[in-house]
């Protein structure tokens, strides 16, 4: 389990149930920096807006989903403090990542300096930090209580969605959303629907992707070209201007070739049958 931490106006999971950042590229920085179970700390800003008994202290400890949403669609902007506002109306903090669970450190909350060997650096005050063994240990052993997190319906589905590929079930192909697991995408991007073909065979495997070029080199990653002489070629390609739409159309071709489908997103059928298929799901 790793620990990062970083620098906020106050610790509130009861009622915003997120951890904030101004830009999408240091939540996702975390993102990538993070595995599932890891924990960020929140330190009190040395200034205002943050309580004058909270500046500088370690205030709570959180369990984060690694899953990107927009704060407004966690939090209801009515109910934020008037200071995570600009002067244009605009978030200070609009990119997030959800709470799952969340401990507040026992009074009296200890100022940082009293905890950690050294000061957080600047970089601490946009984006989350990870902390090395020692401060880590030193942190776990305060004592804390945990809260109540509120569970939001959009993190909600959000989470199923996760955890239903993460079980590796079968999936008739998720409908696009915006949001990441290690990298972040966002439906209205360029997108193309797909039908790779084994070798000269009869087996296909159609989806969706906003690159084709990687998507290629994903699939055939585990496949061992140099002793089979067979792999992967892309058979098939139709432009669409977001993910939504080609995500569309995979499930139409789906739909067409219902009774030949395999394993996940692959197909068993006939060159003439999987052009029927991909020439009737560009009509609907």
């Amino acid at each position: 389990m790793r620990v990062f931490a970083k620098r906020f106006y106050g610790f509130d999971p009861e009622t915003h149930p997120v951890i904030a950042f101004g830009k999408a590229g240091n939540r996702d920085a975390l993102i990538t920096a993070s595995s599932p179970g890891d924990l960020i700390v929140f330190v009190g800003t040395q200034g205002e807006p943050t309580a004058e008994h909270e500046r500088g202290r370690i205030l709570g400890i959180a369990e984060f989903a690694r899953i990107p949403v927009d704060v407004r669609d966690v939090i209801d902007p009515a109910r934020m403090n008037p200071s995570y506002f600009a002067a244009d109306g605009s978030l200070l903090w609009p990119k997030g990542l959800p709470i799952l669970r969340a401990w507040r450190f026992v009074d009296p909350r200890l100022k940082l300096i009293d905890v950690l060997r050294e000061q957080l650096t600047f970089e601490a005050t946009v984006r989350a930090v990870q902390l090395d063994e020692t401060d880590t240990r030193a942190v776990l052993a305060l004592p804390k209580s945990e809260v109540t997190v509120p569970m939001v319906p959009r993190v909600a589905r959000l989470l199923a969605l996760s955890d239903a590929l993460a079980s590796g079930r079968p999936t008739t192909g998720p409908t696009p959303t915006d949001w990441t697991g290690t990298i972040t995408r966002t439906t209205e991007a360029d997108a193309w629907t797909y039908a790779m073909r084994f070798g000269k065979r009869g087996m296909w495997k159609v989806g969706h992707t906003q690159d084709i070029g990687q998507r290629l080199k994903e699939v055939n990653k585990h496949v061992p070209v140099e002793e089979i002489g067979e792999g992967w070629n892309l058979a098939l390609k139709q432009y669409w201007p977001n993910s939504v739409a080609a995500h569309a159309m995979e499930q139409r071709v789906f739909q067409s070739l219902t009774a030949s489908r395999t394993v996940d997103e692959r197909v068993r059928c006939t060159e003439a049958q999987m052009l029927s298929a991909w020439t009737s799901s560009l009509a609907g």
